[in-house]
């Protein structure tokens, strides 16, 4: 079986190296730069591994395989690719997210500390936590190293006899023969199967899913203290409807912060967003991280010392988009993972080769196609949808 896997990125790379050992898999993977560039969903030097579900309670036994597989790919390799440094998960006790957490804390019975306000205040001082404040502290998370990750990941491929095509976008799929045809810029090329992993690029080659995924494009902003000091903050979430997100730099001197859904860029094409801000533009997007500035870590910097955007894709459910193409069950369409894609990217790459090998897969992920939508898209050409209450960030209103 000769089989094409398009995008490399978090879920490609993991897809090519678990059909690499197939042994009768023949493996191409193809991407329009190479393994591991930053200028899509992969960079930004650290995305968070925790242990706990915030949103859908059928979600719990993929992440509790997504910690096995993790450990799996960091022994083959031989490579550290996560920092165990502990995440911080913290909001309103009554919060939807916070109890959906607090639930499959139970269900995976992963070891987790509750701290209420006056101990998370003793314990993480540089927060700004209301007298409100409930925290989780999940002793197992960890910081992951995206770019590295996806650079071995295919690199352990490559070994195994898997051809990479950097610099080679396809251009088009044919779907509509015995053979599946994938263009790019080497040429037509045959393959019995082809798995779809293109981030925000998915739809322009299968445009027919422009009504279930959405592209964005999000920023992240680095900053750094007010004082030149080493920084005590742990890796943390904050849930939903505050929802944001920070992660410390390696040197602790600096953190990364983001935030969710609403307050990213909406596009219908993810090759004409803007993504270098500047004027008016760039002034904007720095006044929406405001609040976490202002009220929950007031001792960072004015200013960011560097920003960046990326592309990401979205369901309507705002979980995963996998499923096979509607007119040719051969194409396996592996998209939508809003956000928060790899931390269980290796677990969803075991998942993309079975579907491909034995069609069926030894984890039940029905519940992706079956979960009720949490916003509307409103315009498919420009990516324009309804409020996403889930993914809800900005100060309290209390």
């Amino acid at each position: 079986m000769r089989v094409a896997v398009i995008g490399l990125g978090a879920i490609g790379a993991q897809v090519l190296w678990q059909l690499s050992r197939v042994n009768e898999v023949e493996v191409d993977g193809f991407d329009k730069e190479y393994p591991g560039h930053p200028s899509a969903g992969v960079g930004g030097e650290s995305r968070l591994f925790w242990n706990l579900e915030m949103a859908e309670p059928a979600y719990v036994p993929l992440i509790e395989r997504a910690a096995v597989a993790w450990r799996e790919l960091e022994a083959s390799s031989g490579q550290s690719l996560r920092d165990p440094t502990g995440v911080l998960i913290y909001g309103g006790e009554q919060d939807v997210q916070m109890q959906c957490a607090l639930n499959s804390a139970k269900a995976l019975e992963v070891p987790v500390d509750p701290l209420e306000a006056s101990a998370l205040r003793r314990r993480f001082p540089h927060f700004a936590f209301d007298d409100h404040a409930f925290g989780l502290w999940d002793r197992d998370g960890a910081v992951i190293r995206p770019e590295r990750t996806v650079e071995v990941t295919v690199e352990l491929a490559r070994r195994n006899g898997a051809i990479v095509h950097e610099f080679n976008p396809v251009t088009a799929l044919d779907v509509t023969g015995s053979m599946l045809s994938v263009l790019s810029l080497s040429g037509k090329q045959k393959f019995d199967r082809v798995v779809m992993c293109c981030g925000g690029w998915t739809s322009k080659l299968v445009p027919h899913i422009q009504d279930e995924v959405v592209t964005r494009r999000l920023t992240s902003l680095w900053f750094n203290a007010r004082q030149d000091d080493f920084i005590d903050l742990p890796p943390f979430l904050r849930t939903a409807p505050q929802y944001c997100y920070g992660i410390p730099s390696h040197d602790r001197r600096s953190i990364k912060l983001g935030l969710g859904f609403n307050d990213h860029y909406a596009t219908g094409d993810a090759d004409t967003l803007p993504r270098q801000l500047e004027g008016a533009e760039l002034e904007a997007e720095l006044n929406k991280f405001e609040w976490i500035r202002e009220g929950m870590l007031p001792w960072l910097s004015r200013r960011p010392y560097r920003v960046e955007t990326y592309v990401e894709s979205y369901t309507r459910s705002m979980l995963e988009y996998i499923r096979p193409h509607i007119e040719n069950p051969n194409v396996i369409i592996v998209t939508g993972f809003s956000g928060h894609g790899f931390r269980v990217s290796p677990a969803i790459g075991e998942i993309v080769c079975q579907l491909v090998v034995d069609g069926k897969t030894s984890l039940d992920i029905g519940f992706m196609e079956r979960a009720n939508p949490v916003f509307s898209i409103l315009d498919p050409k420009h990516g324009t949808t309804t409020h996403n209450s889930v993914m809800a960030s900005g100060p309290s209103r209390a």
